[in-house]
């Protein structure tokens, strides 16, 4: 397998699949029905989906699937006008959920949503009002106030470069996102998206390994602070990036001086078990490290020449390629 089949497998290996499509859609049409009972005392006047899910950049295993709960404005502001604030809808939503019994003991409040947590899937319930310029109000994370969002444009935006960069623009931030889950999910996985149309609107690819690559020269470029739960996970982010884009970097050196072998490497190290195992190729390269002593093991055990503490000369059998210790 060469590295560019290996990150298409990658990005396979983490997209959704028929199957599981078919259940969300299910789960979907059930919660719709409990959202716009005329009957629950929430007003809702309208359901749509948005986030990773409709924007077609969610991976396994599925999380963040949001479901935007239109309200009735008319209905919830007081006699001055006002609105609710985000807590007390977000309580009377939380309260109607948890007391049904499909959902019973799986809901909880995450701000600035309501998420119910099913056996292999979650959903994002997001509470809102449209604005009368056209977006929506939305909880803001204080759960005091409520701010300004327009989902739906980035959806557009999004479609759009990805038509532009034919096609690969999703497939690019469904990779970035599977890396930001195991580094903590610092990163907001919309903010991903956006730096994506950023970056993605004035450079472009021939295939996925260019376009992974460019997102992570070009990232910190993008980066919005006020994006981030907090100041230390933003900076934390750009150290992060940082590190990625340096490997990613050495493994384009070691692609282009005809060692693909240690470029997957280099890759496997990144993006971990999603990438393809290694095959016989990577059998005889670890072997010639191991012999030669330029073999390292990471933090987290994985094979590397890049990272980690030294392995001393070893010898030993593997497959059919023998080491010889270097004394």
């Amino acid at each position: 397998m060469t590295l560019l089949q290996g990150i298409n497998q990658l990005i396979d290996n983490i997209s959704v699949t028929d199957k599981q499509e078919n259940s969300i859609t299910a789960s979907i049409n059930n919660l719709d029905g409990y959202l716009l009972d005329k009957d629950n005392d929430l007003h809702i006047d309208s359901t749509f989906r948005n986030g990773s899910y409709e924007r077609d950049t969610i991976i396994r295993p599925l999380d963040d699937i949001d479901v935007f709960a239109v309200l009735n404005r008319d209905k919830w502001k007081d006699e001055f006008g006002n609105l609710p604030t985000p807590q007390s809808v977000l309580t009377k939503l939380k309260n109607y959920l948890n007391g049904l019994t499909d959902y019973e003991g799986t809901v909880s409040q995450d701000r600035p949503c309501v998420t119910i947590r099913l056996s292999d899937k979650d959903f994002d319930v997001l509470p809102s009002f449209r604005d009368f310029g056209g977006g929506y109000l939305i909880p803001n994370y204080d759960l005091s106030s409520w701010i300004y969002a327009n989902p739906e444009l980035l959806t557009t935006n999004l479609d759009s470069v990805n038509r532009l960069r034919n096609y690969k623009v999703k497939p690019t931030i469904k990779a970035v996102k599977y890396w930001n889950r195991d580094i903590g999910k610092l990163i907001p996985s919309y903010h991903i998206e956006e730096v994506a149309i950023s970056i993605f609107q004035m450079h472009d690819g021939k295939n996925q390994e260019e376009m992974i690559r460019c997102w992570f020269e070009n990232a910190v470029y993008y980066l919005r602070q006020s994006k981030f739960k907090s100041e230390n996970d933003y900076t934390t982010a750009i150290k992060k990036i940082e590190k990625t884009r340096k490997k990613l970097k050495d493994a384009k050196g070691k692609y282009d001086n005809d060692d693909e072998a240690g470029a997957k490497l280099i890759w496997k190290e990144v993006f971990g078990k999603e990438f393809p195992a290694v095959d016989a190729e990577e059998v005889k390269n670890f072997t010639k490290s191991l012999a030669a002593g330029t073999m390292r093991v990471g933090a987290t055990g994985l094979l590397s020449e890049t990272a980690g503490s030294s392995i001393r000369p070893s010898k030993g059998y593997f497959g059919d390629h023998e080491t010889k210790t270097i004394l």
